[in-house]
């Protein structure tokens, strides 16, 4: 069965269980395009988004800025607030791990592969992990809470350094994001234009990225190269990275826009 038939009929099954048990459950973390789809089917099965109308469905992924995400089907006895606390607090679906070397530091910092790869060899699935943040002398990353204790059992090292973890509450996490304001000549405020411009790809290498469905507007996915993204949209390619579109600042002789945005790194 396809992969979205099967996120489909888990979101029916848990919102049955939710309604009738009036119980929190929730997926795994879901990737951008499955978050993208999951609103499709939110909308068609008149799935509420908000607790003033009881039982209510919320995308959480532990900071503003998260990609990947957990759908969680909320009880009318739990308030937004209330939700957003627990997950703070380390007490929700999720919590995160603190991942560091024993010694003084990492000869080279690891990179989110590296921190990917060294989980991923533990047998955890794709699905238990949310984003993990990469700093020059530690890593952050969520994890679905379950499994929070058999990461810091079972992690012992990262490439080729000796690490320690510790669960954190997400609410300690310093999930600070950084980002470059950068600025360059597009021939249009086109998305291919704009992804071609940013990640230094061709017209028609942005426009096969729109094709396979990896390019995202604010987490919806982009099926139409001549899409133009609103001031403050933020653009996602899978396999790149992301951007937030700031808009133009003046136009060139030659008619090319120079464009501004705000790079993630």
């Amino acid at each position: 069965m396809d992969e979205r038939e099967v996120l489909r009929g888990r979101i029916r099954d848990l919102w049955n269980r939710t309604q009738q048990g009036d119980y929190l459950n929730h997926t795994g973390f879901l990737a951008l395009d499955l978050q993208s789809y999951a609103m499709q089917v939110i909308r068609e099965e008149k799935i509420p988004m908000h607790s003033s109308a009881g039982a209510y469905c919320a995308f959480r992924g532990g900071y503003e800025e998260a990609d990947r995400k957990v759908l969680c089907m909320v009880p009318s006895y739990m308030r937004e607030e209330d939700l957003d606390a627990g997950i703070a607090q380390g007490e929700g679906v999720f919590t995160c791990v603190r991942i560091a070397a024993v010694k003084a530091g990492f000869a080279t910092p690891p990179t989110h592969r590296d921190y990917l790869g060294s989980l991923m060899h533990l047998g955890i699935t794709r699905e238990q992990i949310g984003d993990i943040i990469c700093r020059e002398e530690e890593a952050y990353v969520f994890v679905l809470r379950d499994i929070a204790p058999f990461v810091c059992r079972e992690l012992t090292r990262v490439r080729h350094t000796t690490v320690t973890t510790a669960i954190t509450a997400p609410g300690e996490c310093p999930a600070v994001v950084n980002t470059r304001l950068e600025s360059g000549s597009s021939a249009s405020e086109r998305v291919d234009s704009l992804v071609a411009l940013v990640f230094h790809l061709s017209r028609s290498q942005a426009q096969r990225l729109i094709e396979q469905e990896k390019v995202f507007a604010d987490g919806r996915i982009i099926t139409s190269s001549s899409y133009t993204p609103s001031q403050g949209e933020r653009i996602s390619v899978r396999g790149h990275g992301k951007f937030r579109y700031l808009g133009t600042d003046k136009t060139t002789r030659k008619g090319r826009l120079i464009v501004r945005f705000e790079r993630y790194i």
